[in-house]
């Protein structure tokens, strides 16, 4: 696979009623208009479906942008592809019981700037109890 690039999908499947993080609202998943419902205010014969999805914004699988931790930080409309696909990437796997993902974490794996960081989601056994402060702005 020499010169070709490998683009890997993380994406979670997001149901109804899922743990995002026990204590944090469950997404969900229902119809807004249903195909019935339709056929009332359309032409005879069409019809359609339209879900609606109501979640908060770390579930599944998400980017944290500036905005994230910084009132002036880039939201995502702010943050190029280009900063998000195709770079070369590192697996941390965090040890539980770890409240952060931090600089003294990642100086003990392979990670240097520049590349994405993706850390698995796993079960967590306990709410968070706060955010812990960022360590310095990157």
């Amino acid at each position: 696979m020499t010169g070709r690039r490998r683009l890997v999908e993380l994406s979670h499947v997001i149901s109804d009623g899922m743990t995002t993080l026990p204590g944090w609202p469950a997404p969900r998943v229902t119809e807004w208009l249903t195909r019935e419902a339709s056929r009332a205010n359309y032409a005879p014969g069409t019809e359609f479906q339209v879900g609606r999805i109501e979640m908060i914004a770390n579930t599944g699988t998400y980017v944290d942008t500036p905005a994230h931790r910084w009132a002036d930080g880039a939201d995502l409309t702010g943050v190029g592809l280009d900063r998000l696909a195709d770079l070369p990437g590192i697996v941390v796997r965090v040890p539980a019981g770890t409240r952060a993902v931090d600089r003294p974490l990642l100086a003990r794996t392979r990670w240097r700037g520049g590349r994405c960081c993706c850390t698995p989601a796993g079960p967590r056994t306990s709410a968070p109890t706060g955010t812990p402060p960022p360590t310095r702005r990157t």
